[in-house]
């Protein structure tokens, strides 16, 4: 496990890069890979944690998006499954297979979105198979075809599912992932490549060679430290903020429209079964899931024009209500308040093409080059980001009249690699059962690095709070080979307590400041502050909920 301290990730950035990438969530990291493996030098800064946005918000999925292929997408949802296939084999850590099943009833009129008039409703698994069918051959891959799911066998893999009005019932195939760690083992693969990264350095200004945007100038906010950073292009993957930060350079030539998107992440044994679920109807006209992750699952997401805060984006009541509603016409065990562990909303940053509904909206990405140089990606979706970075770096490469073609369809992520070794050395361990399937599952083979930690100290062996699989030594991990640099990040984006159960996360709290301390030497002052950050952020989330 080899790190670099951050004064030297501060000398490099100085010292002047060929791209410097500013946004550190997933199209950021995806950019500053491309571009570090085509031999470029690269930095890439974040103002604050990577993936503290929209790439540590979203429905936990890599999908081709099955909603969009009613809407006329052909494209995006065929560009976004040939990126699952590719993510299946890169990144097979972290993004697995995961089936989802499909229950039409006589009573549903908009299935998948599709507002059908009564004439052809009768029809309708007819029309949604056919549907199926164009997804499974986008997608080329034998093994995860689309198929009919008998009664017998619904009632025994997804057993929760209501069958009064059911007419057919479909299984098709997406895959499921962890956000934030898909945007680490990027990063760790691009620094792999050289790429320096660095966190909580927010980019004040750009620098300019004539008309040409020549650089950025950075404040390091740990220290109020300004660096100017030379860069012969500069990319912006801000995502959300994009236009904000394009509006520095002058009048964008995009317009972007927020959606929220709101999770409930419900407690182990909420739902049986190992399949996702897909709620075949909303009143208006969405798609929402049921998806496992980490041993809990999510119920999402609303899709609702948002222009409110976009650090902490609320999930309230109303969101709450709207998502259990929905869910509960289709099950036999309803849903409740008690089943929820923890909330989280996410917005999309969408590039306005037309008024109405956000959800109507394409997914497809959008990439823009200011007069003055100034380059920005933006829209796209999670399972998109490769092939956004590819775009990006390509119009790079076209500007510099150089041959350096993309490689990042077959290089694979940091911890993709030896898997069977890394389960083998954990399965020799003391660690419990569920820890070891949390640390391969969560880490791949850098596992093995934690697991060195827990066996150099035995202390951190221990789980982070009862009833959840993460151990101590997560975080020490967290300090030493991911930049975490606060008390409220390693516990909503990088152990993910705060996310999956708000309150074990807060039963841990004390002893993960702790731990941080040690590792970042913290003195008693600075760390009650950043107790007191996190009991801020905490009920900043219970009082928009209320």
């Amino acid at each position: 496990m080899t790190t670099t301290s951050r004064p030297e990730y501060l000398r490099l950035l100085s010292a002047g890069v060929d791209v410097l990438v500013i946004g550190g969530g997933i199209t950021g990291a995806g950019v500053a890979l491309d571009a570090a493996s085509r031999g470029y030098r690269v930095g890439l800064v974040e103002r604050a944690d990577y993936a503290c946005g929209t790439s540590s918000r979203s429905t936990k999925l890599i999908h081709g998006g099955i909603r969009y292929l009613p809407q006329g997408h052909i494209g995006l949802v065929r560009d976004a499954l040939r990126e699952r296939t590719l993510l299946l084999t890169l990144a097979r850590h972290v993004a697995r297979p995961l089936a989802f099943v499909v229950p039409l009833y006589a009573r549903t009129t908009r299935p998948l979105g599709i507002n059908l008039p009564a004439i052809v409703r009768p029809f309708a698994p007819l029309g949604v198979r056919i549907g199926l069918l164009a997804y499974d051959a986008f997608a080329r891959s034998p093994a995860l075809r689309h198929r009919v799911l008998p009664r017998a066998a619904l009632e025994r893999e997804a057993p929760d599912l209501r069958t009064d009005g059911l007419r057919s019932t479909l299984v098709y195939y997406d895959a499921r992932t962890d956000d934030v760690r898909l945007t680490h083992s990027v990063l760790a693969t691009a620094r792999a490549y050289g790429a320096a990264t660095l966190n909580y350095a927010a980019v004040v200004g750009f620098t300019r060679a004539g008309e040409r945007v020549s650089g950025a100038r950075l404040e390091d906010r740990l220290t109020g430290q300004t660096v100017d950073v030379p860069a012969r292009v500069v990319v912006n993957a801000t995502g959300i903020w994009a236009e904000t930060l394009a509006a520095m350079d002058g009048a964008p030539a995009f317009h972007i429209r927020h959606s929220k998107g709101v999770h409930l992440v419900l407690r182990p044994g909420a739902m049986r079964g190992s399949m996702a679920t897909v709620i075949p109807e909303t009143d208006d006209g969405r798609l929402a899931f049921i998806v496992p992750w980490a041993d809990r699952w999510v119920l999402g997401t609303t899709d609702d024009a948002y222009t409110g805060d976009l650090v902490e984006p609320p999930v309230t009541s109303i969101d709450v209500g709207y998502l259990l509603d929905h869910a509960n016409r289709y099950l036999k065990r309803p849903l409740g308040a008690a089943d929820i562990t923890a909330t989280y909303a996410g917005i999309r940053p969408l590039v306005a093409a037309a008024a109405g509904s956000t959800a109507a909206l394409s997914r497809d990405h959008h990439l823009s080059v200011s007069p003055s140089g100034l380059v920005t990606i933006t829209g796209g979706k999670l399972t998109t980001y490769r092939k956004m970075a590819q775009d990006t770096v390509d119009a790079i490469v076209a500007r510099d009249g150089g041959r350096r073609p993309c490689r990042t369809a077959t290089i694979a992520l940091a911890g993709s690699a030896g898997l069977a070794e890394a389960k083998a050395t954990l399965d020799a361990s003391p660690l419990a059962a569920d820890q070891r399937v949390h640390l391969l599952e969560t880490y791949g083979s850098a596992a093995v690095d934690i697991l060195a930690l827990s066996t150099d100290d035995p202390a951190l062996g221990r789980p982070l709070a009862d009833g959840v699989p993460g151990v101590a030594a997560e975080v020490v991990y967290a300090c030493r080979a991911e930049q975490a640099l606060t008390l409220a990040d390693c516990l909503y984006l990088r152990t993910r307590l705060a996310v999956l159960d708000a309150g074990a996360s807060d039963r841990a709290a004390d002893g993960v400041g702790a731990l941080m301390a040690r590792c970042l030497g913290w003195h008693a002052g600075e760390l009650a502050r950043q107790r007191e950050a996190y009991e801020a952020m905490r009920a900043r989330e219970r009082s928009r909920a209320a």
